[in-house]
């Protein structure tokens, strides 16, 4: 089953501060993925789409931040193209057991399924 959330503002600062999302979001679920927008996106607005209504077996959890609408996003936007190198949204990054496993940018249904088996 999979449960969404809301990266909230202090959660998005404390991975600009220090490089990576605290252990209570990455460790929320056995696997949990981030997903690092902007709400314009033709690829994103597609994939939330269906994001929200995959049914996996597996407990996942998926954080979103759609960071263009919040009053931190120059800041949170600086840290993720020059930290994480990615200047493509969506960006999404993996997680398994509190570890980044997987990074990607915009993926289709089945490829995010099989990633997800695969973590």
């Amino acid at each position: 089953m999979i449960s969404k959330k809301i990266l909230n503002k202090e959660q998005a600062m404390y991975a600009v501060k220090n490089k990576e999302f605290e252990k209570s979001v990455i460790s929320s679920k056995s696997k949990v993925i981030v997903i690092l927008t902007q709400d314009w996106c033709p690829q994103w607005i597609y994939m939330k789409s269906w994001v929200s209504g995959l049914e996996i077996e597996e407990d996942i959890e998926i954080y979103e931040l759609e960071y263009n609408k919040v009053d931190y996003c120059s800041e949170f936007m600086a840290f993720k193209e020059s930290c994480w190198k990615n200047y493509n949204v969506p960006y999404l990054r993996f997680y398994k057991e509190g570890e980044l496993a997987r990074e990607t940018n915009y993926i289709s249904k089945e490829s995010l399924i099989e990633i997800i088996d695969a973590l």
